[in-house]
């Protein structure tokens, strides 16, 4: 029942003391009415305790509840901006392959180049002359330029 009275604002009550007009107490009396007075201290005093603690307790659930919060809320941007950056991460890496093929390409065409002027400088010099040097189905190189 006290703890109950507790839970509802109860309020201890007044010390018991012992009425001058009433009959005498014994010493046996007079200890059992000082450890209940003390008992009703002590219990105050416990049930102050575990206020004040369920107190903190929840500002502590208060202040973690927050924290969580704003964890959240900054994962949650985080997320946000890792997938923009994968994105971009993507786009450019579509990007490097395709320049990286016309890089290929153009390589290509000047080995071929490269590889048709020798061949007609050795045509030339064994024949005499000069070979034409616009081979039919010769890439071109402006082509692929952009």
């Amino acid at each position: 029942m006290e703890f109950l009275a507790a839970l509802e604002g109860w309020e201890p009550r007044p010390a018991v003391k012992p009425e001058p007009s009433g009959p005498a107490k014994t010493p046996e009396e007079e200890r059992r009415l000082r450890r209940m007075i003390s008992n009703r201290l002590s219990a105050r005093r416990s049930r102050m305790r575990k206020q004040r603690h369920l107190d903190n307790l929840q500002s502590h659930l208060n202040r973690l509840k927050s924290e969580n919060r704003d964890l959240s809320n900054r994962l949650g941007a985080l997320v946000h901006y890792s997938l923009l950056l994968r994105g971009e991460n993507d786009r450019l890496l579509s990007e490097w392959t395709v320049l990286y093929n016309r890089l290929t390409e153009i390589e290509h065409v000047i080995r071929f180049r490269q590889f048709q002027r020798l061949s007609s400088l050795t045509t030339a010099a064994i024949c005499g002359g000069f070979g034409s040097s616009a081979t039919v189905g010769e890439p071109n190189l402006s082509s692929l330029i952009v």
